[in-house]
């Protein structure tokens, strides 16, 4: 048995975030004395071409994010915030998904705003929200 459900790994297999706008990003603490890393993490993303997902990594061990707005600059403006920093977070650029071990994942991703968010997690999983 592979370490996704069907959705996700049809997704990963075929698809991307890239060029998808970041909606949201939510840090849920489940904890209740019992389980062991509680914490998970959802995300919202309109995908390029116009559906909405949510990505969510459950049993997280790390989540670093260094957002930054002042280093979303232009190449040739270095003192500039593209677009007056306006776009925030910006879309999703590039992702790489790794194993840690037989039962952890990292996930680093990187977005336009030049903002790396790395997550140390035991699952992944994608689902299609809005068409």
């Amino acid at each position: 048995m592979g370490r996704f459900n069907q959705d996700t790994a049809t997704f990963l297999k075929n698809d991307s975030f890239h060029d998808g706008k970041v909606v949201s990003i939510n840090i849920l603490n489940q904890e209740n004395g019992e389980a062991k890393d509680p914490t998970a993490i959802k995300m919202v993303i309109e995908h390029y071409s116009g559906g909405t997902y949510e990505i969510q990594w459950t049993h997280v061990r790390k989540f670093f994010m260094d957002y930054d707005i002042t280093r979303n600059v232009f190449e040739d403006a270095p003192h500039k915030i593209v677009f007056g920093g306006r776009r925030g977070l910006d879309e999703w650029g590039y992702d790489e998904l790794l194993p840690l071990s037989k039962k952890k994942l990292q996930h680093e991703i990187l977005l336009f705003s030049r903002t790396t968010i790395v997550i140390h997690c035991s699952n992944v999983k994608i689902r299609k929200i809005k068409a």
